[in-house]
């Protein structure tokens, strides 16, 4: 069992690492109610499994559940407050979701921090939120963090490309997800796959390591008019955060795959290496607002508070 005052004292100091560096930029802190309505998550594909809510039913008979993530329900009050935004949102949090896991030792209740930006599309966007997700790792101490960048537009591009079914999109992510380029390989050769798509793709979503030797690689390859500005881009949010001073913080993975699938442009995950799990992870899911009938481009990041405190930890006592 966690210690409650210890876990209070995490907060404590997360909340003010937040306050501290984000609302001079113009980032203002948000509270959302802990229950949801089942329908607002019903009909998107944002959790993998729908046993991984925890429902209730009201006095009327209706379905709630406790949240499984602040992203959503942030979305959806916003989209029904404005349809298209005059001016840009920025906001944090630190808030407690829900979710079942089939692993007992993974907790039911977990404390989430997070930032979100609604505005337009940009790489200066996408790339003020990865600067700021390495500005809170290094006020919180953390030093020897990576951030991995990715976009989701390859995968779906891969998927456009294939037009796989639902099924071998599953079987697809699992093998990019596992790094399992001879069997990827297989898959395309047997789908008829013709041999210069099948090297483009092979060669996209297996790059991943140093940034600039990344980036070296896919001038001399010819992309297609879809893959082009995707690379184009990564690249572009890369300079920004190479100009901000976090560039040696910074590798990238083409071919990443987030659990979350509402990813829709560049995605990030942030590691330790004083522990085997992610520190935080974030994207552009800018098509997520029009299942609230609005447009409202947006990019956030969320931190695992636990995780954040346990590498700190875990790297004082290796100094020791």
């Amino acid at each position: 069992m966690s210690n409650p005052f210890q876990s209070a004292e995490e907060e404590f100091e997360i909340r003010e690492v937040f306050r501290n560096s984000f609302l001079p930029k113009g980032y203002r802190e948000v509270n959302l109610p802990v229950l949801e309505s089942y329908e607002t998550y019903e009909s998107l594909k944002t959790i993998q499994s729908r046993k991984s809510l925890l429902k209730l039913i009201d006095q009327t008979g209706d379905i709630l559940v406790l949240r499984p993530d602040v992203t959503i329900p942030l979305m959806r009050e916003l989209a029904t407050s404005v349809e298209n935004l005059s001016e840009e949102v920025r906001c944090w949090y630190v808030q407690s979701v829900f979710r079942q896991s089939e692993d007992r030792a993974i907790p039911t209740e977990q404390r989430q921090a997070g930032v979100e930006l609604f505005g337009k599309q940009s790489a200066e966007n996408d790339a003020e939120v990865i600067i700021l997700a390495c500005l809170a790792l290094t006020e919180l101490g953390l030093h020897e963090f990576k951030i991995e960048l990715g976009h989701a537009g390859i995968l779906h591009e891969l998927n456009r490309i294939l037009h796989l079914t639902e099924e071998e999109r599953l079987q697809v992510k699992s093998l990019i997800q596992m790094k399992n380029s001879s069997e990827l390989a297989n898959f395309l050769k047997q789908n008829d796959v013709e041999e210069a798509t099948r090297e483009l793709l092979l060669e996209t979503v297996f790059s991943y390591g140093e940034a600039a030797s990344v980036f070296d690689r896919f001038r001399e390859i010819p992309l297609n008019k879809q893959m082009s500005p995707i690379i184009q881009h990564i690249e572009k949010v890369f300079e920004l955060v190479v100009a901000s001073g976090y560039g040696n913080h910074v590798t990238v993975d083409l071919g990443m795959v987030n659990e979350m699938d509402y990813y829709s442009g560049i995605q990030f995950q942030g590691f330790s290496t004083s522990i085997g799990r992610p520190l935080l992870m974030g994207g552009r899911y800018d098509e997520v607002s029009q299942k609230f009938g609005a447009q409202l481009p947006a990019v956030g990041f969320a931190c695992d508070v636990e995780a954040i405190f346990m590498a700190k930890s875990n790297k004082s006592r290796q100094a020791e």
